[in-house]
């Protein structure tokens, strides 16, 4: 029995017992995204999952004693109840080069990563916006059935928001750490040397504010 590459994250969500599956998902390009399992009765085109054998495909029909599905382009019967099956319900998380994203529907900004959901072979396309325009956004040239295109119009895009903060924020404390260790312990720089270079900087440039007369005009300004 032909088995759909599947990638399951068993952490099953921080705070819920839903258990996820990464997909690629076809309307995107083959990009892969994350689809949870739903308790509701299997319609036609579904993606599901058997809970038996873990066997995943489209749903095509089900009787009593059989559960039909398009397995990778040819159909496959498979003897179970059809209340076996659970339904895979697609949630707005991609994973692109080793990141998780949301997709958001907003309209884009400049440095906007966003991903094309229009129906066509451009589908799945992700790019960063250079301009932003009122009927939609200007992005590096991509094909689409031998045209080319610059652009995306609003409502067939996503805006892309990176969901690995944690790893961001992370990465940031071992610079500081390494950079305070530069500092302190290589350099042999104290706190104290520290605080004279500010207090120094500060007042030199409070002297200049002084001598040009520009330090009465702020504090005019701030009172």
């Amino acid at each position: 029995m032909k088995k759909i590459e599947v990638e399951q994250m068993s952490e099953t969500s921080a705070n819920t017992n839903t258990k996820i599956h990464v997909l690629a998902d076809e309307k995107l390009g083959g990009i892969k995204r994350e689809y949870i399992e739903v308790d509701r009765k299997a319609e036609v085109g579904d993606r599901i999952i058997l809970r038996d054998d873990d066997e995943i495909g489209t749903f095509l029909e089900s009787n009593s004693s059989f559960v039909y599905l398009d397995l990778g382009g040819y159909r496959n019967g498979v003897a179970c109840d059809p209340a076996c099956c659970r339904v895979l319900e697609p949630t707005d998380i991609v994973h692109i080069d080793g990141r998780r994203y949301e997709m958001v529907e907003r309209e884009g900004e400049v440095g906007d990563k966003v991903i094309h959901v229009y129906k066509g072979e451009s589908n799945g396309i992700v790019r960063v916006v250079r301009k932003a325009a009122d009927d939609g956004v200007d992005v590096d040239t991509f094909e689409d059935e031998g045209e080319l295109y610059s652009g995306f119009y609003h409502g067939y895009y996503c805006v892309l928001v990176p969901l690995d903060k944690e790893k961001t924020f992370e990465n940031k404390h071992n610079v500081y750490k390494e950079l305070k260790n530069l500092i302190h312990n290589e350099l042999g720089i104290s706190r104290q040397d520290i605080q004279k270079m500010i207090s120094n900087a500060v007042s030199n440039e409070v002297q200049k504010m002084s001598e040009s007369g520009k330090l009465d005009r702020v504090a005019g300004e701030k009172i």
